[in-house]
């Protein structure tokens, strides 16, 4: 299992047994000390208190976060660093895992972490982590290559599509905020967690408002 995990966390630039600079935190009297990723970077060790987990950079340099009592496992589960949160993995499925976040209490929460490219996200459901892991995949990338997704996510432009993907979705094209969206709707009367919409009335809503010269460049992206 643990291989399987490993193979799940890692990323594209690898993992590195470079050195790296660090810092811990936490309520416990251990140094902190973690495992980094990247070419050039690797196991950084860091001051502090609890166990730490730390990540590099290309240049070498990198960073520990601690986190509780020196906890690095509990009931003989061990804790994996997931996105910057403590985070159990009960099973694996491609790129998407279930599993539990361990509180600052520890009470563990359970959880979904989904994986698209390089980027982690946990959700409540499933399509909850999907959704902000692509989303931060898609944030990474070129306006082109977030246009031609949206594209191939929804081909047909007449056809009603959820509210609540549409909102999100401007959010990924535009770099729009969670409070300038929610405005946006109340504005013009739109749900966006229950309504439905079509493509061409999202563009025709939309391209005249924040981030309008993307939505524009997707208008003609089919034209």
């Amino acid at each position: 299992m643990e291989e399987i995990i490993q193979r799940f966390l890692q990323v594209s630039y690898g993992y590195g047994d470079g050195s790296g600079s660090g810092y811990g935190y936490g309520s416990g009297s251990d140094d902190g000390s973690g495992y980094g990723y990247g070419d050039g970077s690797g196991y950084g060790s860091g001051d502090g208190s609890g166990s730490g987990y730390g990540y590099g950079s290309d240049s070498g340099d990198g960073y520990g976060d601690g986190y509780g009592d020196g906890i690095e496992e509990m009931n003989g589960d061990k804790i994996y660093m997931i996105d910057g949160t403590p985070t159990f993995i009960d099973s694996i499925y491609g790129n998407y895992a279930k599993g539990r976040i361990l509180n600052s209490d520890l009470a563990t929460t359970s959880c979904y972490i989904a994986k698209v490219g390089d980027f982690f996200a946990h959700g409540d459901t499933l399509r909850e982590a999907m959704r902000d892991a692509e989303s931060k995949y898609n944030s990474s990338i070129s306006v082109e290559e977030r246009i031609s997704l949206f594209n191939k996510q929804f081909p047909d432009r007449e056809k009603l599509i959820p509210a609540s993907d549409l909102f999100q979705w401007h959010n990924t094209l535009t770099g729009s905020c969670l409070a300038g969206r929610k405005r946006f709707c109340k504005e013009h009367n739109i749900d966006y967690e229950h309504g439905k919409y079509t493509v061409n009335y999202f563009i025709i809503l939309t391209k005249n408002a924040y981030g309008g010269e993307i939505i524009k460049q997707l208008e003609d992206s089919r034209s």
